[in-house]
């Protein structure tokens, strides 16, 4: 059985008209929310095994803010520059290559991957929110193995619930 916790970034500042999108880092109102959504995961899931991020700012930012709530070693967060807005197939790419040994994955990114991602797998979502995480489960003994048919939905916690 794998878990993935498919987890969107938090809102992100546009302040500066210097910096490349890629440096884009967390706002206030972003940073509370990953901090409180790693609380929130925590409680509901415990300590996962792995956090596999995209190396963007706001991406690393938000994974090591959750991390933190999460007491999950900052330094064993795993950032991937090929998930900085990845589509579907490059992150499903990268989901597969986690260890069989991992059963429970934090997947932090961006949209609209993200959004495609939980659709492929079987939600109807216009879009998934900042700091937001859809759970799914997966009756797979390995990541390359899961698939829309062992999917299951297990539930939604949208930033703003929180």
């Amino acid at each position: 059985m794998k878990k993935l916790l498919i987890m969107r970034h938090g809102k992100s500042s546009w302040n500066s008209e210097y910096l490349d999108d890629y440096d884009r880092p967390l706002n206030d109102r972003g940073k509370k929310n990953s901090s409180e959504m790693g609380h929130f995961l925590l409680q509901v899931c415990g300590k996962p095994e792995l956090i596999l991020a995209s190396a963007a700012k706001r991406t690393t930012e938000t994974a090591i803010r959750a991390a933190l709530n999460l007491n999950y070693p900052q330094d064993k967060i795993e950032f991937d520059r090929e998930l900085y807005l990845a589509g579907i197939n490059d992150i499903l790419k990268s989901i597969s290559k986690i260890s069989a040994n991992v059963n429970t994955c934090i997947l932090v990114g961006h949209n609209p991957g993200l959004t495609d991602l939980v659709n492929y797998f079987g939600l109807r979502l216009d879009n998934l929110p900042t700091a937001s995480v859809v759970c799914l489960d997966f009756d797979a003994p390995t990541w390359k193995e899961i698939s829309p048919k062992n999917a299951r939905f297990q539930w939604l916690k949208l930033a703003r619930e929180l």
